[in-house]
């Protein structure tokens, strides 16, 4: 009940607080200067909030409050216990205590015997042994592959092959063949310049070996280079170098005194160093000279050619033409 005068009173005052405040009417002049301090410019709207908030405070304490229904307590389940009954002492009946029963003697069981077992050695995989590795080629291997590309015009894996002998090349033989081979491959490909200085090399390399060892297979490695010099002189138009190193050339192939007869190779480059020399010697004008070395080669054509005509025939039958070419320029 105290709460209701309270709320009355508190409403009734913010009610007319708020209607005088907000200018709605006038209820004498308590009012009027009323400083609502930082709300004073909003005097209008602060009057209606505090009429409205009163209107409320009053509407609820004239409300009327629902009285609130007791809890009930709570009830036990079934029906109301009735007093425990006192148990009568009951007399036991007597108990037999039967004859233990005779022990069975167990008979042991015979222990499992466990499997043999493999030795771990035998279930570890043991590690093989790595497929042998196949051994390098030597350098002579590799040269016999070149030559062989180089007759089928394999040129890529024929330079693959070249780079490689390259590598592989030791001695001052090996390089004077290499640099000889790469002169000739490089001369087949257009490169006259590589050609020019492969052969310098192969030269200067071949030179140091007929220094330590002048014999007959020296004399031969030196003369195969001097004639890629010459071959490459005279591409280049330098006629002068190219005499000089045919003629060297040449003069080391017959130091052997005949011995390369039973050498058809060494034959037949005696015969080509032979008509590289007579052409020069007939671009100088000396046809007579030229003439000799033409006879001379082919002496040694025909001996090739009677002995394999498949292999050197075509070179016997290019010499005889170019023998009667030049004889017929003599006889005019």
């Amino acid at each position: 009940m105290l709460a209701r005068l309270v709320g009355i009173i508190l409403g009734v005052i913010l009610a007319t607080s708020g209607y005088v405040a907000a200018g709605w009417g006038s209820l004498g002049t308590w009012a009027t200067s009323l400083d609502l301090g930082p709300f004073e410019p909003h005097r209008p709207a602060a009057g209606a909030v505090a009429a409205i908030v009163g209107g409320g405070l009053i509407i609820a304490a004239l409300l009327p409050r629902r009285k609130r229904k007791k809890k009930p307590a709570p009830m036990a389940f079934g029906m109301e216990l009735e007093p425990p009954v006192q148990a009568q002492p009951v007399s036991a009946p007597p108990v037999h205590t039967p004859a233990p029963a005779p022990v069975q003697q167990v008979q042991p069981q015979p222990q499992p015997v466990a499997p043999p077992m493999m030795p771990v050695a035998a279930l570890v995989p043991q590690p093989q042994a790595p497929p042998p590795q196949p051994k390098p080629e030597t350098f002579a291997q590799m040269r016999v592959r070149l030559v062989a590309l180089s007759h089928g015009e394999s040129w890529a894996e024929a330079a693959r092959i070249l780079t490689a002998m390259k590598r592989a090349a030791q001695t001052n033989e090996e390089l004077a063949i290499v640099y000889r081979d790469l002169g000739d491959f490089a001369r087949g490909q257009g490169q006259a310049d590589d050609a020019a200085e492969a052969y310098e090399t192969s030269v200067s390399y071949a030179r140091e070996v007929r220094q330590a060892r002048p014999n007959d297979d020296t004399a031969e490695l030196l003369a195969g280079a001097l004639s890629g010099v010459g071959d490459a002189a005279e591409a280049e138009g330098r006629l002068d170098a190219a005499l000089s190193a045919f003629e060297e050339a040449l003069a080391l192939r017959r130091s052997r005194g005949g011995r390369e007869a039973g050498d058809a190779q060494a034959q037949r480059a005696l015969s080509v160093n032979l008509e590289r020399l007579a052409d020069l010697r007939e671009d100088r004008g000396h046809r007579m000279r030229a003439l000799d070395l033409y006879r001379e080669s082919y002496d040694i054509a025909g001996r090739l050619a009677a002995a394999d005509p498949a292999r050197f025939g075509p070179d016997l039958a290019a010499t005889r033409a170019r023998l009667n070419e030049l004889e017929a320029k003599i006889q005019r």
